[in-house]
């Protein structure tokens, strides 16, 4: 995400005030298919929707940055289903160099209530400690899911060396919120009904979305339709 300027304020992460709101009235549709699994349409796939972002310079990017086709995958790090493709997305990136993998926030706070928070807490790190430990944060974040909260945030944060003060600014700041909120929207509005949501981007655009946390065979299946454009 694009970087944004930090309030100042004591920390707090905004979560209860958020739920009441922003986030909640969006996640709460969707909480019934969290974690199913289907394939995308294969046969036709779809041209890119006026409303999905293909991947640019201000998202958390992981392999390497000019590959030909992306796995955009729209999270929630309190999701089990999230947690269980988290480690086959890292497998498929690490064996194709012709694929990235992009991470988008999908908090359905209405049934993770840490959802939010751990959001937040990510792209703090991000914007204080930069795309390496944005990634470090979410490896430990799916592998400790049972201790996600503000003092483990805390820890994390200081493990990567950034201030505690600067980063108790940053989770205070409704801009961060909002930035997640229009991922969140973005998935929606471009059918996502649960997490995990991927989009599979090919070289010509075409988008191949699928949902839940499909094996890794049938994920390479997919990304070999769409090297196949």
């Amino acid at each position: 995400m694009k970087n944004t300027a930090h309030n100042q304020g004591s920390y707090a992460l905004p979560i209860s005030v958020v739920t009441t709101g922003l986030l909640i009235a969006v996640a709460i549709f969707w909480t019934s298919t969290a974690g199913s699994s289907s394939l995308p349409d294969t046969q036709s796939g779809t041209n890119p929707a006026a409303n999905f972002r293909l991947p640019d310079e201000s998202d958390h990017v992981r392999g390497a940055a000019d590959a030909t086709v992306s796995i955009v995958e729209f999270s929630d790090l309190e999701c089990p289903f999230c947690a269980r493709i988290h480690p086959t997305l890292n497998r498929i990136v690490n064996e194709n160099e012709d694929v990235k993998w992009v991470f988008r926030h999908f908090p359905l706070s209405t049934i993770h209530s840490r959802a939010l928070s751990a959001a937040i807490a990510s792209e703090c790190i991000a914007q204080l400690g930069g795309n390496d430990n944005f990634w470090s944060f979410v490896d430990s974040a799916f592998a400790n899911q049972s201790q996600l909260g503000d003092a483990w945030y805390r820890e994390r944060a200081a493990s990567f060396g950034i201030d505690a003060q600067a980063f108790a600014s940053c989770v205070n700041d409704k801009s961060i919120v909002a930035d997640i909120q229009t991922d969140l929207d973005e998935a929606t509005g471009n059918g996502g009904r649960g997490t995990p949501y991927v989009v599979v981007v090919s070289p010509s655009g075409r988008l191949l979305p699928f949902s839940g946390a499909l094996p890794y065979e049938q994920i390479q299946t997919v990304i070999a339709q769409a090297l196949a454009n």
